[in-house]
């Protein structure tokens, strides 16, 4: 839940920001307290749709990034003319931003995976080392113990 909610409010502000410089050069404006709470709205929604999502199997990241996006224009579109953010923001321009919002969201996530994976290599490295020391210093102590019981058997005789 708590990486939901981050994910939805980084969403929102990178949408605000991402919004504003795309209209700016269109001469454009935004009510900006009215446009961050529908753009947090919108978000909450394209969040819980992005979730549903994730849970089908496609085999190809790009008909996944597709169906994601196209997905965020469905609901940008459905947002858009229930609030009328078309006299302000032609519908180009929003699903523009939502695809760019999702690209920078799809690079972050495989930055961040592979910091992961390298982090998770890393431990393994340390874990399989220790294991190796473990084995061979319980092997050298039962060899050094079946020397000694074999020198103390050659002394009884």
């Amino acid at each position: 839940m708590r990486k939901f909610i981050m994910h939805v409010m980084a969403t929102t502000g990178l949408a605000v920001v991402v919004l504003s410089a795309f209209i700016r050069p269109f001469g454009f404006d935004l009510d900006f307290s009215r446009t961050v709470l529908l753009a947090f709205a919108a978000n909450i929604v394209i969040h819980l749709g992005l979730l549903l999502t994730q849970k089908l199997e496609v085999k190809y990241l790009a008909l996944e990034v597709f169906i994601d996006i196209a997905y965020t224009a469905a609901v940008l579109l459905v947002f858009g003319l229930v609030f009328d953010w078309f006299g302000a923001t032609p519908l180009i321009i929003m699903v523009a931003t939502a695809t760019a919002i999702h690209l920078i969201a799809l690079f972050s996530n495989i930055a961040h995976i592979k910091v992961e994976t390298s982090e998770i290599n890393k431990l393994l490295k340390r874990r399989e080392a220790k294991q190796k020391f473990a084995i061979t210093s319980r092997d050298a102590s039962s060899t050094q113990y079946r020397v000694k019981e074999h020198s103390n058997e050659l002394q009884k005789t």
